[in-house]
């Protein structure tokens, strides 16, 4: 349920398919694998799903709201997001949000 509420959300934040610029959202078909360190004695693995989201610049803050939510949603202390090749590392706070049945 929550990974088609991302999908559904990430086509609504770029405006679906419909333009007038087009918004290109697809999901990679390998999963990422990773880990993080939560301060404690072990490191936690996981696996992730990576997207990739072509949108017009002037809509990026608005997508790093949203993966903010997505980060709530799925119990993330941080999510992950390059932008122009860049990585930035978004920290997750309970404020931000959560994703929403539409």
């Amino acid at each position: 349920m929550l990974w088609r509420l991302l999908q559904d959300a990430l086509l609504a934040e770029g405006g679906g398919l419909t333009g007038p610029e087009e918004v290109i959202v697809y999901r990679h078909r390998s999963d990422v694998r990773g880990g993080w360190d939560p301060g404690e004695a072990a490191t936690v693995e996981d696996v992730s799903r990576r997207y990739t989201v072509a949108l017009p610049t002037a809509r990026v803050d608005r997508l790093r709201a949203l993966l903010r939510r997505v980060g709530n949603s799925f119990d993330q202390r941080a999510m992950h997001l390059e932008v122009g090749g860049f990585a930035e590392l978004l920290t997750v706070q309970e404020e931000d949000g959560w994703l929403e049945i539409g």
